[in-house]
């Protein structure tokens, strides 16, 4: 029996980290999934993994994404869950974030969403409703050093769900924002900084599929880093830079060493 009701699950990002950790869990509690990624070796084996369906995507096509969604429906019926869980991270040239850089975090993270809310909500409205995760992350609480691109894209993101989720209350649709902090992926891989707390998908997914089933808007973990994050953020800005640059600039004489 699916958690909460939830019978008939699309991911995005599918084949690999959290969202693959998150199709195998929906497919051991007895949900029908459906996956879509980029990678169509990895998204077959993430689907015969967990007994659903693969749908390769790039999500930043919207016209692919209306397709996608629209097989899936036909093919799989109505979706009770929709985790919008593709993402990217793109390493800098350098040590100063460039444009090109910044549009193509907005590409995959931000307007992939929208174009998947776009396929999806009207879907759902007639269906009479559904749940819609965003995933974003805790690097969106603030202006972090060295992720303007990553970070200023899931900032958005936030922006975007708080600002949407009455709009689709009133449409029967629940809103949910998740924001993971470390977890062991390929995105975050190239990091070269202290990364505290990280967790395995498996435990990420866990926690997420628990807070799915809860009424809070967000779902924000681990607690330790996230708390520290919210009071980091209830600071005054001229604060916060002060404080960010005082730990680049310990950082930087650290690496120099």
């Amino acid at each position: 029996m699916a958690g909460k009701g939830f019978r008939n699950v699309w991911i995005t990002g599918g084949s690999s980290g959290i969202g693959r950790a998150l199709a195998l869990y929906y497919g051991r509690v007895g949900a029908r999934v459906a996956v879509s990624g980029r990678n169509e070796e990895r998204l077959e084996e993430a689907a015969r993994a967990c007994g659903g369906a693969a749908y390769p995507l790039d999500v930043t096509d919207a016209a692919a994404v209306e397709r996608t969604v629209a097989a899936i429906w036909e093919r799989e019926g109505p979706l009770d869950l929709a985790i919008l869980n593709a993402g990217a991270a793109f390493k800098r040239a350098g040590r100063d974030d460039t444009a090109a850089n910044l549009k193509k975090h907005l590409e995959v993270n931000l307007l992939g969403v929208a174009y998947a809310l776009d396929a999806l909500r009207p879907r759902m409205r007639e269906a009479g409703g559904g749940t819609i995760a965003l995933v974003g992350s805790l690097a969106g609480y603030a202006g972090l050093p060295r992720t303007s691109g990553y970070g200023t894209s899931k900032a958005a993101l936030g922006y975007y769900a708080e600002a949407l989720w009455a709009e689709l209350e009133r449409e029967k649709i629940r809103l949910k924002l998740i924001s993971p902090g470390f977890v062991k992926t390929p995105i975050v891989a190239a990091n070269e900084f202290p990364m505290p707390f990280m967790l395995e998908p498996d435990e990420a997914a866990r926690i997420i599929a628990r807070g799915l089933e809860r009424p809070a808007f967000e779902i924000a973990f681990p607690r330790r880093l996230a708390w520290p994050l919210r009071l980091l953020r209830a600071l005054p800005a001229s604060w916060r830079v002060r404080l960010f640059a005082a730990a680049e600039r310990r950082a930087a004489r650290g690496r120099s060493r």
